[in-house]
């Protein structure tokens, strides 16, 4: 059985993600605004393959057998869209509540337009068909199967593709604290939310390149002891609490020498990947964390050369790693994210 999918990413992407899924034997047909167009034979066998769909570092949604919806105006397009889920609803009674999410690339116009023809599409949904319309709960939820649902994904201001099922690559925009020292707190606790495992009380974390201490925050919040690790100065409440130790020393220059490892290793270093990808495999290789989570910033790099070396089996991560997941976040920029539970 042969399945097509819409893949999304962040918009200047797309190239970089259709090279991605060439890794994982997932046939490439064409590439559109925030999304390729893709392919595979017997989904159940796919399933087995070493990266599941929603582990893909550059994904962030995966509509199956997308329809192609254009018009020429919000109100046709509504129209249209409504057309297509009564018809697949058909006889169908539905008493639970189901999934719906209407959403674009980054282009700020676009997802603008997209919430204008999602509030159109509602007011008329809830005259039509009141009911159903009241069971739609926003967004894909966050498993690791296909959600049944409407998923509309716009490419164009009148043309968007349409799936009643989906599945979410786990990237949440997240809220900001006011008295987060920094932005940088956003990534951290999004990358908190995907990996599924956090910081809790009486923890011990070590902060790599801390300053300002927005993913030292974070930890802190959590209950966690912190030890922050950078020659910058701390901002904020990063700077004054009493469970964040600041060490002003060079980062990359620490040396873990406790006799039992600390619960986390968090890193944001602004340094070229390589570096970074030395520092971690001592870091994991000595059993010095259990968990960790760090940043690598991928700028004029090949960044699926990136994701061969962090799995390689040999000279990789993966080998010292119990769980690895390396996603692009949200929140990330010219970067990539590791999260992992070492062996």
């Amino acid at each position: 059985m042969t399945t097509t999918t819409l893949i999304t990413c962040k918009k200047d992407y797309e190239k970089i993600l259709a090279r991605e899924i060439s890794l994982y034997d997932i046939n490439f047909l064409n590439k559109c605004h925030g999304g390729i167009l893709a392919q595979w034979q017997n989904q159940i066998l796919f399933k087995q393959c070493e990266i599941p769909l929603r582990n893909l570092c550059f994904a962030r949604q995966v509509l199956e057998n997308p329809v192609f919806v254009c018009a020429t105006s919000v109100n046709s397009l509504t129209e249209k869209l409504i057309n297509l889920f009564i018809a697949h609803i058909g006889q169908e009674r539905i008493v639970a509540p189901w999934a719906r999410l209407f959403s674009s690339s980054g282009n700020e116009q676009l997802a603008h337009h997209a919430k204008t023809v999602e509030k159109n599409w509602s007011n008329k949904m809830l005259k039509k068909m009141s009911r159903i319309a009241k069971l739609a709960k926003k967004d894909i939820p966050c498993t690791p199967e296909f959600s049944e649902g409407f998923f509309v994904y716009f490419t164009g201001f009148n043309q968007a593709f349409v799936s009643f099922k989906a599945l979410c690559a786990g990237q949440q925009r997240m809220q900001m604290d006011p008295a987060a020292p920094s932005r940088s707190y956003l990534k951290i606790e999004e990358a908190f939310k995907i990996f599924g495992h956090q910081p809790i009380s009486n923890d011990t974390v070590i902060d790599l390149g801390a300053a300002p201490g927005g993913w030292s925050y974070s930890a802190m919040k959590r209950g966690a002891y912190v030890t922050a690790i950078d020659n910058g100065l701390l901002k904020g409440v990063a700077r004054s609490n009493k469970n964040i130790y600041h060490l002003k020393t060079d980062a990359l220059k620490y040396r873990y020498i406790d006799r039992r490892p600390a619960d986390w290793l968090l890193c944001d270093i602004i340094e070229k990947p390589e570096v970074i990808l030395n520092l971690l495999r001592k870091w994991l290789s000595q059993k010095w964390c259990r968990y960790f989570i760090a940043n690598i910033k991928v700028g004029k790099n090949d960044p699926i050369l990136l994701l061969r070396k962090i799995r390689d089996a040999k000279g990789g991560l993966l080998p010292h790693c119990k769980i690895l997941r390396v996603k692009q976040l949200y929140h990330d920029r010219e970067e990539i994210t590791l999260m992992g539970q070492v062996k």
